[in-house]
């Protein structure tokens, strides 16, 4: 099995107790909207809350609204995190989905900073994409690039929020360490990441974004048949494959909760 670890990103978290907060459950059926959670903290990537009345558990989808100064943005996300806070209960949520004002709003100064740092990454992913290009004499497939990518940021996101809301894990060293330290970019721009094997000892394991092989239609010219059937998943290193990326982020928690150090 492998394993993804990655590295890339800090996001600045801000205290943000005047922030009003509204959260409610995706999903079918009726959802009411919560509006007793506290934010604790928010960064570019999510959001920290705590609440009485929520009651979620991790990889939930959410909707959510934030509210500062008459001013609302809204979103959704994903439970990363949850702890007790005694009677309450505190959750990481990973943003999936918000707008674009959401930095505006809440980070202020911090923008110019972030958009900086993200402009040189992105930079420096367009110069990679360029090497390789040259590198193959096929062409570079964008959409599995944008998948892969968006895989990478997903995991760090997570790795990163975990870490903040207090989780160690061991690598294969045997260090404690926060999950998004253990992450490491793979030759093949994959993601590694720490996990137990087998034979109960932690090793590195790695993820990838790839392309499956179209099935053929005979009734059906080469050209259309690729494009109606191709489909990208996740590529372990164990041999097994993930369809989607919220069961990654759930495989990859799951790894990180067999080698979590106590509390």
């Amino acid at each position: 099995m492998t394993i993804i670890s990655n590295n890339r990103r800090q996001d600045p978290r801000i205290s943000a107790p005047s922030v009003g907060v509204r959260i409610r459950k995706s999903g079918v059926g009726f959802h009411r909207w919560v509006n007793d959670p506290t934010l604790v903290n928010v960064s570019s990537s999510g959001i920290s809350i705590i609440s009485s009345n929520l009651r979620l558990n991790t990889l939930n989808k959410v909707e959510f609204e934030l509210t500062l100064n008459g001013k609302t943005v809204s979103g959704s996300a994903i439970v990363c995190y949850v702890s007790n806070q005694g009677p309450k209960k505190k959750y990481g949520l990973l943003f999936i989905k918000a707008n674009a004002e959401i930095d505006q709003l809440l980070n202020g100064p911090l923008l110019s900073a972030e958009q900086a740092k993200r402009l040189g990454e992105e930079s420096a992913e367009r110069f990679m994409q360029q090497i390789a290009q040259k590198q193959n004499s096929g062409p570079i497939d964008l959409e599995l690039k944008k998948r892969n990518q968006l895989m990478l940021d997903a995991v760090t996101s997570m790795a990163t929020r975990l870490g903040e809301m207090g989780l160690r894990i061991k690598d294969e060293t045997g260090n404690e360490l926060s999950p998004d330290k253990t992450l490491m970019i793979t030759p093949e721009g994959g993601l590694s990441f720490p996990a137990l094997t087998s034979s109960n000892e932690i090793d590195r394991f790695s993820v990838s974004s790839v392309q499956t092989e179209p099935e053929s239609d005979p009734n059906k010219n080469a050209q259309n048949n690729i494009q109606d059937n191709n489909e990208y998943l996740y590529q372990l290193s164990s041999g097994d494959q993930i369809h989607n990326l919220v069961d990654l982020l759930d495989y990859i928690c799951t790894c990180f909760e067999q080698i979590a150090s106590p509390a």
